[in-house]
């Protein structure tokens, strides 16, 4: 698993997270024909807000994989481009947003939280598969939080989702950085990321 992690995550990596120059498209799309896309935005580094933003390392390969293994579709940014390339552009010309999405990012601020979720305005009374999502995450003995100041999805593809499709059918869910470096802590993210992802992503298909 962690070698495989390691493989995927060297098309991300290359070049200071910069990704894969040469590869076609901005987004690499695999359909599995899943009702979830599983995605990472910001797999390598993106241009927003008219300045890079830094990659949320190691995102790209986590979905990846987790995608592969319970064969769910996912959408992931496959290299920096000094240009604004928004994944709610692609989701919306490439009719995709009749999906749910899961939409994967990493935190590195030192807050008492692994796991943030982000659904934007939204109620989480009734939010799609959030009391699964929070369930699952608490199964596993991490401390999460729905809506943390930073982490709600207002100013990324959640809001933007949400106003261009009226519909709640995503979540942001962002990941403190030990659990998703397989390099420094490759057992923990063998016994408790990929596992309770793959539990994410299956919980969708019910």
């Amino acid at each position: 698993m962690i070698d495989k992690l390691k493989k995927y995550n060297a098309f991300y990596a290359n070049n200071g997270s910069c990704g894969n120059e040469k590869y076609y498209e901005v987004f690499k799309y695999a359909d599995r024909k899943s009702k979830l896309i599983l995605s990472a935005p910001h797999a390598t580094k993106s241009f927003v807000s008219k300045k890079e933003k830094p990659a949320d390392l190691y995102t790209g390969a986590i979905v990846e994989y987790v995608g592969e293994q319970t064969e769910t579709s996912t959408l992931i940014r496959t290299k920096y481009v000094n240009k604004k390339e928004l994944i709610s552009d692609y989701v919306a010309n490439n009719g995709l947003e009749n999906h749910f999405f899961v939409d994967v990012h990493g935190f590195d601020k030192n807050i008492e939280y692994d796991v943030c979720l982000g659904i934007c305005e939204y109620e989480t009374k009734g939010y799609p598969y959030l009391e699964d999502i929070i369930a699952i995450v608490q199964k596993y003995n991490l401390k999460t939080i729905v809506n943390y100041p930073g982490y709600t999805g207002k100013s990324g593809f959640t809001r933007r989702y949400q106003e261009q499709f009226g519909k709640p059918n995503i979540i942001q869910m962002e990941l403190k950085r030990y659990l998703r470096d397989f390099y420094h802590n490759p057992d923990i993210v063998k016994k408790i990321t990929i596992p309770m992802m793959i539990e994410v992503a299956n919980c969708y298909k019910k």
